[in-house]
């Protein structure tokens, strides 16, 4: 028997979110979707929008990797102590415990799409979760 889930979401109604990393400012923050949600080893995929001026603080992923994707704006990524302007179309890797830093240093919002993944080395250690282990448990009985 086949199960399929779809899941709609979309940015409206986000979080706020109040000196993130030690940041400044206001960060607009959504999770469209989980990793649980996905068969693949991924934490989730997230939609962000700062303000002119705001500011993602310094900080350091132990556990994930993350893809920035720029939808809108300009702004200022820096990684590891290497400044990178970004704009829409531009695409940022953050390894596994590298630091970043974004600020938005234009004069409109920058909006992106955060993708975290688990590398293999934490994948390993997590526990299954998979949308069919939830089947599995569900019509076991």
């Amino acid at each position: 028997m086949k199960y399929s889930t779809v899941i709609l979401s979309d940015t409206k109604n986000p979080s706020t979110v109040f000196g993130i990393h030690g940041g400044t400012g206001t960060l607009l923050w959504k999770r469209l979707a989980t990793g649980s949600h996905l068969q693949a080893d991924w934490d989730g995929f997230e939609w962000v929008a700062l303000g002119p001026g705001d500011r993602v603080g310094k900080h350091t992923h132990t556990h994930t990797e993350e893809i920035f994707y720029f939808l809108s704006g300009t702004g200022l990524v820096t990684m590891d102590g290497d400044e990178r302007r970004v704009g829409p179309g531009d695409l940022v890797v953050t390894p596994l415990n590298s630091w970043q830093s974004v600020i938005n240093d234009g004069s409109e919002k920058l909006e992106y799409i955060v993708i975290e993944v688990f590398p293999p080395a934490i994948s390993r250690k997590l526990p299954r979760r998979r949308p069919t282990d939830e089947l599995e448990v569900q019509h076991a009985g």
